[in-house]
C-alpha cells in the first residue's frame, strides 16, 4: 500500500514538473517577445537571461527538463521570428546537458545523505534503547532485585525469543506491575502501522482499540509519547487512557501502541512513561534480531558469525547497491593466540560507538572483521594503521590485514576461505 502511494506520488510529480516547465517556457517567451524588439536568442547578446531560465530550470527539475524547456523556447522564438540559430541551440544544449550533470550528482548526495541520516537516527535508537534498558535494570537492582532471578534486561531478551506465545506481554505486565505500579493497560499490535492486527488487554483493561480517538491519532501521526497532565486527569476523571506509547523498531517503523489505563497517581510521571516506552521498544527490537538469526548473510555466509553482525552488513550493502553509500570491511587474519589477545583487548576498549566486529575461528586461525559503517577506504586506512600500531610489537609476517569495500564484500568471503583451504 505504502509503496503503491509512494509510485503514485512520484508520478504526480513528474506530470507536475512537466507542465511548470511547459507553461514556464511560453511565458518566458511571450515575455520576451514584448520585452524586446528582436528575440533571436543569442549568447552574446542581451538574451543571456534565456540562459539563465535554462539553468534554472534544469538544475531545479533536472536535465530532460531542461531539454524540453530549451525545445520550447527554441521553436517559440522560430515561431515569432522565422530565424533558426543551429549554433546557439547547440551552445545552449551543451550548457543544460551541464547543468544536468550537476543536478544528478546534487540529487544523488540529498538521497545519500538521507539515507545516512536514517541509518544513523536506527543506530542511535537501537543504542538508546540498550542502554536505558540496562539503566533501568540497574535502578531496578538497587530497589531490590538482587533477590529475584532476573533483572528487566534479561527478562525481557527471555520473552523476545518466545514472543508469539499469549502469555508474553502478560509477564511482561506483571513485571511493570511490579516496577511501576501499573494496573491495566492494552497492547495493540499494528500492521502497516495504523491497522489493528490484535489487542491484547492486560489487567483490568476495558479500553477498546479506536484509531479514530484523538491520542491514538496523534500518537500514530507524531510517533511520540502521549500523555495526560495534572490538570487535564482531574478534568477528564472518566477518561480510561492516562498515555498512549507509540513502539518502534530500529528503522522508526510504529509497531505497536502500548495504552496506559490505570496507574498508581505517585508513579505516573514521565520518567516511568520513557522507562515504559523503551523497554517495549527494547523487546520489539530483540524480537527482530531473533527472527533473523536462522538466516545467513547472502553476502558473507560464516557459521559462527553473529546474526546481528551479519544484518548489518545486509543492510549497509543494500545501502551501496540502492543509494550509493560506502561502508567498508577491515579483516585481520593470524595464528598467534597472542595477536588474538591483543586484538580482542582492542575491540573491547578502543573501538568506535558505530563500528562493529566479529570473530571467525577455524582451527588455529582467527579472523577478526571490523565492520566501518558509513567509511570510504580512507578512512578505513587510518583504522588499520590503529591496528598496526597495536599489534607493531609482533612483526608483521604474523598478520596479514586486508580492507574490502562493502560492495566487494563476496572477495573477503574467497580470501577468508582461500586461508581455510
Amino acid at each position: 500500500m505504502l509503496t503503491a502511494l509512494r509510485e503514485k506520488a512520484g508520478k504526480i510529480r513528474l506530470f507536475t514538473s512537466l507542465w511548470e516547465t511547459i507553461l514556464y517556457s511560453i511565458l518566458f517567451v511571450t515575455l520576451l517577445y514584448f520585452l524586446s524588439d528582436e528575440i533571436a536568442i543569442r549568447l552574446d547578446s542581451y538574451h543571456d537571461i534565456a540562459l539563465l531560465f535554462l539553468a534554472l530550470i534544469t538544475l531545479y527539475n533536472g536535465t530532460l527538463y531542461g531539454v524540453i524547456s530549451l525545445a520550447i523556447v527554441t521553436f517559440s522564438i522560430y515561431f515569432f521570428t522565422l530565424e533558426f540559430d543551429l549554433n546557439t541551440f547547440l551552445e545552449y544544449l551543451v550548457f543544460v546537458l551541464l547543468f544536468g550533470e550537476f543536478h544528478y550528482h546534487f540529487k544523488k548526495r540529498g538521497v545519500q545523505d538521507h539515507e545516512e541520516k536514517n541509518y544513523l537516527k536506527a543506530k542511535f535508537r537501537e543504542l538508546s534503547n540498550a542502554f536505558y534498558a540496562l539503566k533501568v535494570s540497574h535502578d531496578q537492582l538497587e530497589k531490590g532485585y538482587l533477590l529475584k532471578p532476573v533483572t528487566l534486561r534479561s527478562l525481557i531478551l527471555e520473552l523476545s525469543k518466545n514472543l508469539e506465545s499469549a502469555t508474553v506481554y502478560e509477564k511482561l505486565f506483571d513485571t511493570f506491575t511490579e516496577a511501576f505500579s501499573l494496573k491495566s493497560a492494552l497492547y495493540c499490535e499494528l500492521e502497516k502501522e495504523r491497522t489493528l492486527r490484535r489487542a491484547i488487554p492486560l489487567g483490568e483493561s476495558r479500553f477498546v482499540f479506536d484509531p479514530e480517538h484523538p491520542m491514538f491519532a496523534q500518537a500514530m501521526a507524531e510517533k511520540r509519547p502521549l500523555f495526560l497532565s495534572e490538570e487535564e486527569i482531574e478534568m477528564l476523571q472518566d477518561e480510561p487512557i492516562l498515555a498512549v506509547l507509540p513502539v518502534l523498531d530500529i528503522q522508526n517503523r510504529l509497531q505497536a501502541l502500548f495504552v496506559i489505563e490505570e496507574m498508581d497517581f505517585l508513579e505516573f510521571h514521565m520518567d516511568n512513561i520513557l522507562k515504559i516506552e523503551i523497554l517495549l521498544e527494547y523487546l520489539v527490537q530483540e524480537r527482530y534480531y531473533n527472527r533473523h538469526k536462522v538466516q545467513a548473510s547472502h553476502h558473507l555466509p560464516l557459521h559462527d558469525i553473529d546474526a546481528r553482525f551479519q544484518l548489518e552488513i545486509d543492510r549497509l550493502y543494500t545501502m551501496y547497491q540502492r543509494f550509493g553509500i560506502h561502508s567498508v570491511m577491515v579483516t585481520v587474519y593470524t595464528e598467534d593466540p597472542a595477536i588474538a589477545l591483543t586484538l580482542e583487548n582492542f575491540k573491547a576498549k578502543k573501538m568506535r560507538l558505530l563500528d562493529q566486529v566479529d570473530v571467525h575461528k577455524s582451527g588455529t586461525r582467527y579472523f577478526f572483521i571490523f565492520l566501518l559503517p558509513l567509511e570510504r577506504v580512507s578512512g578505513a586506512i587510518s583504522f588499520k594503521q590503529r591496528i598496526e600500531n597495536e599489534l607493531r610489537i609482533f612483526g608483521e609476517e604474523r598478520h596479514k590485514i586486508i580492507i574490502t569495500e562493502i560492495g566487494k564484500i563476496e572477495t573477503l568471503g574467497e580470501w577468508i576461505r582461500n586461508y581455510e583451504a
